[in-house]
């Protein structure tokens, strides 16, 4: 009989470590779950570190945006020495433009206001998909419910 006790205690050990190892588990699990979510979420960044954000929209915008264009007035005595010497013919009746009629304008503005509501809808089925994708099923066990 005292060669059961010693198995029944070990048995009994290993049990109570099993059920320590998946407590650690589950918690470990709801953790890297929620760091997840804080990862896909541009929101936590601006929060945690909002100096850096900044500088990183500030050196986008820098580079995005055009930089100026410089205009040169030179004097007509200046342009026309330069159009003699490398032979240049200077036309001043340039294309006329062609002014865009009214139908045409009421189709631009139809189509603008149409790409508009087409993005915006767009935009709610991507947010709709995306939390749904976040949210769990709803007939999915609870993380440390066992059945």
């Amino acid at each position: 009989m005292t060669t059961t006790t010693p198995l029944l205690s070990d048995a009994a050990k290993i049990q109570r470590e099993m059920h320590q190892v998946r407590a650690e588990l589950r918690d470990d699990v709801e953790e890297m779950v929620d760091s997840a979510r804080v990862l896909g979420q541009w929101r936590a960044y601006v929060h945690r570190y909002p100096w850096l954000c900044l500088g990183a929209a500030a050196a986008v915008g820098y580079f995005l945006v055009p930089s100026r264009i410089m205009v040169l007035r030179p004097d007509t005595e200046s342009l026309m020495e330069l159009a003699r010497s490398k032979k240049l013919v200077v036309n001043m009746n340039g294309p006329e433009k062609k002014q865009p009629g009214l139908v045409s304008s009421l189709i631009g503005m139809a189509a603008g206001t149409a790409m508009q509501a087409g993005l915006a809808l767009a935009s709610k089925q991507i947010n709709q998909y995306l939390a749904a994708a976040a949210a769990p099923p709803p007939n999915a066990p609870r993380p440390g419910v066992y059945r």
